[in-house]
C-alpha cells in the first residue's frame, strides 16, 4: 500500500505543491504573533466602513471560504494537474507576498464591535474567529485574494470548459462575491482591504495565466493530468 502510494506521488509530482499550505499556516500564525492586536499598526479604514452594518449571518459565507478553496484544490489535484499547479503557484506567490507585506507594513482595523447585540450561533462563531484571527494583518484581504483565485482556477481548468458547467462558474462567482462582502459585514476587514485584495489579483492573473506559464505547466504537469 505504501509503495503504491509512493509510486502514485512520483507520477503526480504536482501534489507536492500542496505542501505550501502548512508552510503558509505557520507563516500566518507567526506574523499574527509578530503584529499583535495591542501593537502599533497602520489603521485600514474608509468612510464607507462606518456605513456598513454588522450582520452576523454573513459568517456563513465567510466560513465557506475554507471549503471553497480546499475543494477546488482537491478537484484540480485529481482531475487537472496543470490547472492545479497554476492555482497553487498563484496561492503561494500572493499569500507569501501578503505575509512579507504584513511584516514590513504592520496594519490592522478597529471596526470590531465591543459587544454583540445578539447571543446566537452566528455571534459565537464570530467570537471564535476574532479569538483565533486578530484584527491585524488585514490589508490586503487574503479572503478576497483566495476567493478570486478560485474563480480564476475554475475558469482555467479544461474540465469545466463545456457550456453545461457554466452554472458552476456562475455559482463560484456568486460565492466569491458573498465571501468578499462577508469580510466587511462581520467587521473582519475594511473596504480598503477588499480594494487592495482585488488589485493584487490583477498582476497575479497576468503572471500565472499567460501563454508562457500555461505552456510550462502543461509541459511539466501534463503527463500527470493525462495519466
Amino acid at each position: 500500500m505504501i509503495k503504491r502510494f509512493w509510486n502514485w506521488l512520483k507520477e503526480n509530482k504536482h501534489v507536492f505543491l500542496a505542501l505550501y499550505l502548512p508552510i503558509y499556516l505557520i507563516g500566518f500564525f507567526w506574523v499574527e504573533s509578530y503584529v499583535p492586536s495591542d501593537s502599533q499598526y497602520w489603521v485600514s479604514h474608509t468612510p464607507l466602513d462606518d456605513l456598513i452594518p454588522f450582520a452576523e449571518a454573513f459568517v456563513i459565507p465567510y466560513c465557506l471560504w475554507f471549503p471553497f478553496m480546499i475543494l477546488t484544490g482537491l478537484y484540480l489535484m485529481f482531475y487537472d494537474a496543470p490547472a492545479f499547479s497554476r492555482y497553487m503557484l498563484a496561492i503561494a506567490i500572493s499569500f507569501t507576498a501578503s505575509i512579507v507585506f504584513f511584516v514590513f507594513f504592520p496594519n490592522g482595523q478597529n471596526l470590531r464591535p465591543a459587544t454583540f447585540a445578539h447571543d446566537n450561533l452566528f455571534t459565537r462563531v464570530i467570537g471564535l474567529i476574532y479569538a483565533a484571527d486578530t484584527n491585524t494583518n488585514v490589508l490586503p484581504s487574503i479572503h478576497v485574494v483566495g476567493s478570486v483565485l478560485v474563480v480564476f482556477a475554475l475558469f482555467d481548468t479544461k474540465r469545466l470548459k463545456a457550456r453545461r458547467f457554466l452554472w458552476i462558474k456562475a455559482a463560484a462567482i456568486l460565492l466569491a462575491v458573498l465571501i468578499t462582502a462577508a469580510t466587511v459585514f462581520i467587521k473582519q476587514h475594511s473596504m480598503l482591504d477588499i480594494y487592495t485584495g482585488l488589485v493584487v489579483c490583477i498582476p497575479l492573473y497576468f503572471l500565472i495565466y499567460n501563454k508562457r506559464m500555461r505552456a510550462w505547466t502543461d509541459r511539466v504537469f501534463g503527463k500527470a493530468a493525462a495519466a
